[in-house]
Order: C-alpha cells, then structure tokens, then sequence
C-alpha cells in the first residue's frame, strides 16, 4: 500500500522558541517541516529542496518576510506561501496578496490553522488542474483553480 506523501512546509521565524512550537503543531497534523530562522537560510534550503508551502515571519534580522516570499516564489512558483506576522497592518496585506501569498496575523491562528488543514487538499487541487490543463481539459482545470481561490 503505497502512504500518502507528507506535505513538507519551509517555516521561517527568527523566533526559536515559535518555530519549535508550531513545527511540532505542524508534525503533529502529518506535516513535514523544516526550520530556517531567517530569510536568507530559507532562500538556501528552498534551492535545495522542493518545499509545498512556506510559512514566513515578516520582522526578522536581514531581509524581511515579504522579501523572503517574493524570492522563494521566483525560486518557486508553484510554492504556497503564508506570511505570519504579529506586526502587520493593510499595506504589508496588500503588498502579500499581490504576491498571491496568503496572509495571517498572529492573532488569528485558528485562521491560520484552517488554512493548514486544508493545504493538502488545495496542493491536490492544484496538481490535479495542472495534470487537466497538460491534458487539454483547461475548462475543468480552471473550474479547479477557481473553487480553490473560493476557499
């Protein structure tokens, strides 16, 4: 029986003690995190390895989260990325949704936690649009795509 492959998720956070907790919220759900504690050993590893999602702090030493994602998303397109942030406000939300990264403060992780749970089935959903539009079938691939962004 072949086992369903575990969603590997970049946590960025110059914050230790943080990165310890949710990366152990996060295996616990069936996750596979990795931990960077700033952008630019992030940036490292995603050359290195194929991550599904990354999960980024705005304020850290060196470059911050949204430059962070926008280099992860040029290394990676395909990425989703979350920006996590105690200290953001409407401009730092606009500038990550134009970047098509989602955006939480982290004062609404419950939010947060419900987009993770339903991460892998957004990643399948992505996939399978991809295997649909390679195959012709672009009605349906973009039906995909469309009730994912609905979510």
């Amino acid at each position: 029986m072949a086992s369903k492959k575990k969603v590997k998720i970049l946590l960025v956070d110059d914050e230790q003690e943080f990165l310890d907790s949710i990366s152990e919220r996060m295996r616990l759900r069936g996750f596979e995190p990795t931990l960077a504690l700033n952008g630019e050993e992030a940036i490292e590893l995603a050359k290195q390895e194929k991550f599904d999602a990354a999960v980024v702090d705005l304020k850290m030493p060196g470059i911050d989260g949204v430059a962070t994602i926008t280099k992860l998303k040029e290394l990676r397109p395909k990425m989703k990325t979350v920006l996590l942030t105690g200290f953001g406000n409407e401009k730092v939300k606009q500038v990550t949704e134009s970047l098509e990264s989602e955006y939480f403060e982290k004062s609404e992780i419950g939010s947060f936690w419900d987009w993770i749970k339903r991460l892998p089935k957004k990643l399948e959903d992505t996939m399978a649009a991809a295997g649909m539009a390679s195959h012709g079938d672009l009605d349906n691939a973009r039906k995909l795509t469309e009730e994912e962004d609905e979510d």
